[in-house]
């Protein structure tokens, strides 16, 4: 069984399609209720409740699971002590695999965001664990939540300046990378 963290999130929901369209059976962690449809309607086999800065609800979420992948929530500033927890649990219940979804180029200390998965990857390296860490920009899907300004206004609006060279993924293609990793302890 493989536990997907943020697993009502859309790299969550992705990722639990991609791994039972592969066939393998999914555990998907939320952190409301209201998100449990939604989590077992994109094919996970089980759902669970639990918050991700309590150890307790973390260690029962790994039991019985051989693969981890581990999404945490964005631009959380506990972010480093989610995977801490995460990661010390993974450890405690022999997981075979654990998969980081973190972020490109984490060294960027003016992103704070950024930087604290750098700390989580330093972490995970640093675990003995089996592991792999996906480093995906942002997302081509993302632009379709600013398609009817686009075509209204003719203005794609970013946080950043718009000279900033940027390359952008596909989801289906890191959900893709996601199910292989999880697969294939040749990745570590």
């Amino acid at each position: 069984m493989i536990l997907v963290t943020g697993a009502a999130g859309k790299t969550g929901l992705a990722v639990i399609r991609k791994l039972k369209e592969n066939g393998d059976p999914v555990r998907g962690l939320i952190h409301q209720e209201a998100y449990r449809n939604t989590v077992q309607a994109a094919g996970a086999d089980e759902t669970l409740l639990g918050d991700l800065l309590n150890p307790e609800d973390i260690k029962r979420a790994m039991q019985g699971i051989s693969a981890v992948y581990h999404i945490p929530p964005n631009v959380h500033p506990r972010e480093v002590e989610i995977g801490e927890i995460v990661i010390s649990a993974a450890l405690g219940k022999g997981v075979e695999k654990f998969v980081y979804h973190s972020v490109l180029h984490p060294q960027i200390e003016a992103m704070p965001h950024h930087w604290l998965k750098l700390r989580v990857e330093e972490r995970l390296i640093a675990s003995g664990l089996s592991f792999t860490i996906l480093q995906p920009t942002a997302y081509m899907q993302n632009i379709t939540s600013q398609l009817q300004r686009i075509k209204e206004c003719g203005i794609y609006q970013v946080p950043y300046p718009p000279e900033t060279n940027l390359c952008l993924v596909d989801l289906l293609d890191v959900a893709q990378v996601a199910a292989i990793a999880l697969a294939d302890t040749s990745h570590d």
